[in-house]
């Protein structure tokens, strides 16, 4: 199992989370304060290194961790709970190789969400970033569903997100969290190039990829 290290002060969100990673059955959780991550001497693990950062009061010195230190550590990963909404900065994460960005009150279910994503080869944002981080505005390249189509489950999302249904409506009949509903919308905005929820609808419906609500609740 992978090592684990909280970066950061050591405060009550530090504590927290160690308990959330104890609870997910992470048995080595080591605290680093900002200070001394240059001095860090990380033993080699085939199971890789996970890099916890608390960044919510401090995002320029977590970024430039991210940029100078950890960027360069092989078979590592990277999550940063940071409390800015600002899209460029959250580039500058990504740019620097992160797996992951949280808002500092996210849920363990989201933790939990996003390890699995990134098991899988994606990158997590907090789903309450979702209306606001599509693909245009983190500067990427757009891709349409043509060039990049949508899997079964997310026609199946983006059908009833259509039809006007809440996150947890969503969560409830497909039977999945709200938090993986919320990461599909994000990959469907990231897909079909738009910036928020209005122009995943406009792009269902242009595109002709609505479908009825008795074919989107096929599997």
């Amino acid at each position: 199992m992978e090592n684990n290290f909280i970066v950061g002060d050591s405060t009550l969100f530090a504590k927290g989370l160690n308990l959330v990673l104890t609870n997910f059955g992470f048995l080595a959780i080591e605290q680093i304060a900002f200070e001394n991550i240059n001095t860090l001497k990380i033993g080699v693990n085939k199971e890789g290194n996970i890099f916890w950062i608390d960044g919510a009061y401090n995002s320029k010195t977590a970024l430039s961790i991210c940029q100078s230190k950890l960027k360069k550590l092989a078979n590592s990963k990277t999550f940063i709970f940071c409390n800015s909404h600002d899209p460029h900065l959250i580039k500058s994460f990504l740019l620097a190789g992160i797996s992951g960005y949280f808002l500092p009150d996210c849920s363990p279910k989201c933790i939990k969400e996003a390890l699995f994503q990134v098991s899988i080869g994606n990158k997590y944002i907090d789903p309450m970033l979702s209306q606001i981080l599509s693909q245009n505005m983190l500067g990427l390249e757009s891709k349409r569903a043509g060039h990049n189509p949508l899997t079964k489950r997310e026609k199946q999302i983006l059908n009833l997100i259509v039809e006007e249904n809440t996150t947890q409506e969503i969560a409830n009949k497909l039977f999945i969290s709200f938090c993986t509903v919320e990461t599909h919308r994000l990959h469907l905005i990231q897909k079909l190039g738009v910036r928020n929820t209005a122009g995943l609808v406009r792009e269902a419906v242009t595109q002709n990829i609505y479908e009825k609500s008795m074919n989107s609740m096929s599997f």
